[in-house]
């Protein structure tokens, strides 16, 4: 049984790569462990059921997060809790991100107190202190053990995990979730998961809060009090930003009319989608297709297309690597 001292623990193909979401990402090497680095223009509200440790490696991102924003720059690093929404966007151009998603059960069979650890959404710069710096370098050292694949490299990425989570314990203000109060958080996550798996599934089509509280079988003014809780936004807004995020590509990739394109999109009605993603992209519909760098016979650029692009193993070592001499 842990206890607490002072607040802390007293122990020690475009088309198809649009579709890719960050908690779609599997590898089947290693259970309960992906990693990857990605490339983000924009990243829509979403949520998995990992901590994921994120490392800023080029760019600026600004984080939006249960209501609160947030901005990191390069060689900063912050941590998600399980199921805690989230939304990015890189503030210019686009962003590298380095993401290790780590399931609380990869721990379970010798530190089950992980899953009651809550970090909260803090900033880290890796200069800040020794601590910080072994920090940056624990995430790069697991990355480049993953991506080079040598002999018994799983039991080296296991290694560099358990050292960058023992570290992360040091520095932050983490919270821990008591034995009476889990059985409550069980019920809110799996409440938050349902409505983010049910909304990603169906919001290009008639979806209303007061059918979901149904499903729930809970109040539709709880439910709506508890989705501003825990998403940082209204039901309406979050629809509107995965409706735009799909009608944004539509406009890209097709040459179908505005009129299609909100239909199948789920908006309402064209005036509503108009003034939806303006407030999203800075710009009617019509003027984001017109802006796009595209030529007749040829293909954008990928990014074009894509709000995130994943680095294979190889281009990621290399990263890596490159990072890892650096002083």
């Amino acid at each position: 049984m842990l206890q607490k001292k002072d607040d802390k623990f007293a122990v020690l193909g475009y088309a198809g790569r649009m579709k890719y979401e960050y908690e779609l990402i599997s590898h089947n090497y290693i259970r309960g462990f992906h990693l990857f680095l990605v490339r983000i223009l924009y990243r829509t509200p979403h949520l998995h059921r990992e901590f994921e440790v994120n490392l800023i490696l080029e760019g600026t991102v600004e984080i939006l997060s249960q209501g609160r924003e947030y901005h990191a720059d390069e060689g900063d690093f912050f941590v998600f809790d399980p199921y805690q929404p989230h939304e990015l966007r890189a503030e210019t151009g686009t962003v590298l991100i380095l993401s290790i998603q780590i399931s609380p059960a990869f721990f379970s069979g010798y530190f089950p107190q992980m899953e009651s650890v809550r970090f909260g959404t803090e900033i880290f710069h890796r200069a800040e202190s020794p601590r910080h710096q072994e920090i940056y370098r624990e995430i790069l050292k697991t990355t480049a053990s993953y991506c080079e694949k040598t002999p018994f490299y799983e039991l080296d990425c296991a290694r560099c995990i358990n050292a960058l989570f023992r570290l992360l314990l040091d520095v932050s203000a983490f919270t821990v979730v008591s034995e009476a109060e889990r059985p409550a958080q069980r019920v809110r996550q799996e409440r938050v998961r349902y409505l983010a798996e049910r909304i990603e599934g169906g919001f290009c089509e008639k979806l209303l809060l007061g059918d979901l509280a149904k499903e729930l079988g809970i109040d539709l003014y709880y439910l709506s009090h508890f989705f501003r809780e825990h998403f940082g936004l209204s039901f309406q807004e979050y629809l509107a930003k995965l409706r735009c995020e799909k009608a944004r590509r539509e406009l890209l990739l097709t040459d179908r009319s505005l009129l299609d394109i909100s239909i199948s999109c789920g908006f309402s009605s064209p005036k509503y989608f108009q003034r939806a993603f303006e407030k999203q992209y800075g710009a009617s519909p019509k003027e984001y297709r017109k802006q796009a760098p595209r030529q007749i016979g040829e293909q954008p650029a990928a990014s074009v297309f894509t709000s995130q692009e994943f680095l294979s193993d190889r281009e990621s070592l290399e990263i890596v690597r490159r990072l890892l001499a650096s002083p």
